[in-house]
């Protein structure tokens, strides 16, 4: 009974380490480029640039993958003169990933982006609620190959509220730029663990 008592945790810590993910060294070097905006209204397009980094930081806690920081990569798309181009395919992928000295990178777009405020009579009270929905998509490609190694969808919500009642307010309706960010905070973990799941196995 001593030795199963001894064994049990033994296969407990085995189980834990093995779903740790990749040791550091051994993993993959990445870089996540900048997301095209497909969404029907453009009015926000410039509001969405804080998802390549919050994917940047998803993608670390997976444990899986090594990354190379946002600014190196703006960096490389701006020395390549690629950065005004707002077209990033897998060649020009490939060309900053050569730069950069990374094996795999993550190329994505953005959707569909909506804001919806909606206002309702709540007893002796109004409340108005701003709600954000954020889609995008991306996938994760071998920049020596071109080979496909995963792909993934996510769906991202946040919400701000702002209340009226007895001659004063309860909260605050943010901006939409910044509930967006919340939304896009709310997709990155989800659309992380899709693109690397095939990575260490």
């Amino acid at each position: 009974m001593k030795k199963l008592k001894v064994f049990i945790p033994f296969l407990l810590l085995a189980g834990a380490c093995a779903g740790a993910g990749v040791p550091f060294d051994q993993r993959p070097l990445a870089c996540v480029m900048p997301f095209t905006y497909s969404a029907s209204d453009p009015q926000y397009a410039s509001s969405v640039t804080g998802l390549q980094d919050a994917l940047t930081a998803s993608l670390m806690k997976t444990s899986r993958i090594r990354l190379v920081e946002r600014a190196r990569v703006d960096a490389a798309l701006k020395e390549l003169q690629l950065a005004s181009s707002g077209v990033i395919d897998p060649a020009t992928a490939a060309q900053v990933g050569r730069q950069l000295g990374a094996r795999y990178a993550v190329l994505g777009s953005i959707t569909a982006l909506s804001v919806n405020d909606e206002w309702r009579s709540v007893k002796i009270a109004e409340k108005t609620d701003r709600k954000v929905e954020v889609s995008a998509e991306a996938r994760l490609v071998n920049l020596e190959t071109g080979e496909l190694l995963g792909a993934g969808k996510a769906v991202g919500k946040a919400k701000s509220s702002e209340k009226h009642a007895f001659g004063g307010k309860i909260g605050q309706l943010a901006k939409p730029e910044a509930v967006i960010q919340l939304a896009i905070m709310d997709l990155t973990d989800g659309l992380a663990k899709d693109l690397v799941k095939n990575i260490g196995k």
